[in-house]
């Protein structure tokens, strides 16, 4: 809407107007120079009006614009503490009264979990205590990563780790583990044949073996 301030009074003198002056000169019994006075006071008016309209919405433009922008800044403002919240380390947190093992035990050899993985028989000392500190003596050494050897999977040779295809020399068979160490042993190959996406059926058929007295 342009400024009404900025307009200019019409020429009511004008041949356009002389059916309203006529009117306005019979109506009031004024003659023309009367009724254009008239006129002219009547559009006066009017711009007034529409003066004041006009900076009102101006003003209520302008607020809107002033709004926008603030909730966009505030916008930002947020996304860019959400990104440096994400980029500050995290501490981990914990469950309080959870009690914190004393000592670490090393996970099954990579022998061991190998043979779960191929669902393959593996002895169950491999799971025990014993087994597990074994592998654990094994895993700091330089060559286990870099060292690598040949086996027969399905009637095709496959390159593994030398730890993943090497037993233990210390390996003892399921029958002389003390019944203690049998039992916690078993637990643990339960735990990482589940890992190894053994069968439900058969995870629990073996349950329900090693329960059996």
């Amino acid at each position: 809407m342009a400024d009404p301030s900025l307009e200019e009074v019409p020429n009511y003198a004008n041949l356009e107007f002389d059916v309203i002056r006529e009117g306005l000169r019979r109506r009031y019994h004024e003659n023309d120079q009367q009724a254009m006075k008239r006129l002219v006071a009547a559009w006066q008016a009017n711009r007034e009006t529409r003066i004041v309209a006009w900076i009102a919405q101006k003003e209520a433009d302008l607020r809107m614009a002033e709004e926008a922008e603030e909730a966009h800044r505030l916008l930002m403002e947020e996304e860019e503490a959400k990104e440096t919240e994400k980029k500050k380390p995290k501490m981990n947190t914990f469950t309080p009264g959870t009690l914190v093992a004393d000592v670490f035990v090393h996970p099954p050899s990579p022998y061991a979990l190998q043979k779960l993985s191929t669902y393959n028989f593996v002895e169950l000392w491999y799971f025990s205590l014993a087994g597990r500190m074994d592998a654990a003596k094994f895993s700091n050494k330089s060559q286990a990563d870099d060292t690598f050897g040949i086996s027969r999977v399905d009637d095709h040779l496959t390159v593994h780790s030398i730890a993943s295809v090497r037993a233990s020399r210390s390996v003892l068979p399921d029958h002389e583990l003390p019944f203690p160490e049998f039992l916690r042993a078993k637990n643990c190959f339960l735990e990482h044949a589940r890992k190894a996406d053994w069968p439900t059926e058969n995870l629990d058929a073996l349950a329900k073996f090693f329960c059996s007295p």
